[in-house]
């Protein structure tokens, strides 16, 4: 497969999930909804229902991505569903945009491609499963301390969502490794640990999402998890995979968390 159709999966990818998080986000009332379930309710039903097949579709595309690129390029790639995301909560949610959002979301969309253009060498054949194990643990501790008491909440809702971001991080990691061993032989998954952790995770970020809903709006919520999507499988990358990240894309990286600080703070 080619670079050029590589790149048009995961477009395709992170399009649909943030289609799916407007849908699930627009859907939301049905949880915890009290009295009769009259047609307000199963209409919230049936939009959430369609945000959560999409959000789940998107694994297709991604997968297909994974056999050509590298986790934190394809990731990278979810700086478009920034820009759906953001367009789509105004569109769809009625939530308010600013000036400053377009062009915070124009710097996160030329990090984006310079992430890309500066891609780091190919990663190490071997897999550091030590390193990998410990990746794999930073979202769940995130996620125990995201119920602390007495924490104000803005910032639970923003610890849900960068738990959610960095678990998906994991989910993209695992992906490169199970189409790494096995290819596109998905029944070969089924015997390899690998996918039952990527179940796990794939779980945790569903979760912490649904909370970061719950407390926050999408604007607050929304960048959070994606941008902590993006880092953290940069961060993988270096760590389980032994990549090479060049100085021009961790700048990049970093003009990427200056971009969402300033549209929570707007927000």
């Amino acid at each position: 497969m080619s670079k050029a159709i590589a790149a048009l999966l995961a477009l395709t990818a992170y399009g649909v999930l943030s289609t799916g998080m407007i849908l699930m986000k627009k859907g939301i009332a049905w949880i915890g909804h009290q009295g009769q379930r009259d047609k307000a309710w199963r209409r919230d039903l049936g939009t959430w229902i369609a945000g959560f097949l999409l959000s789940n579709l998107y694994v297709v595309p991604s997968l297909m991505a994974l056999k050509t690129l590298t986790p934190h390029i394809v990731a990278a790639f979810a700086g478009f569903g920034v820009v759906v995301l953001v367009f789509l909560a105004a569109a769809v949610l009625g939530e308010k945009l600013h000036r400053s959002d377009a062009l915070y979301t124009d710097a996160i969309f030329l990090s984006i491609i310079l992430l890309n253009i500066y891609e780091p060498s190919p990663g190490k054949d071997a897999l550091n499963i030590p390193l990998l194990a410990g990746a794999a643990a930073f979202p769940l501790l995130l996620f125990a301390t995201a119920f602390a008491k007495g924490m104000a909440r803005t910032i639970r809702a923003v610890m849900f969502a960068s738990v959610s971001g960095t678990s998906t991080g994991i989910v993209l990691v695992l992906m490169k490794v199970l189409v790494g061993l096995y290819g596109f032989r998905v029944g070969d998954y089924l015997h390899s640990p690998y996918v039952y952790l990527y179940l796990l995770f794939s779980l945790t970020a569903f979760i912490a999402l649904q909370l970061a809903y719950r407390i926050e709006t999408m604007m607050r919520t929304g960048p959070v998890q994606y941008v902590s999507s993006i880092v953290y499988p940069a961060v993988c990358s270096v760590l389980v995979f032994g990549n090479v990240i060049r100085p021009i894309q961790i700048a990049a990286l970093a003009a990427i968390a200056l971009a969402v600080a300033g549209i929570l703070r707007k927000h």
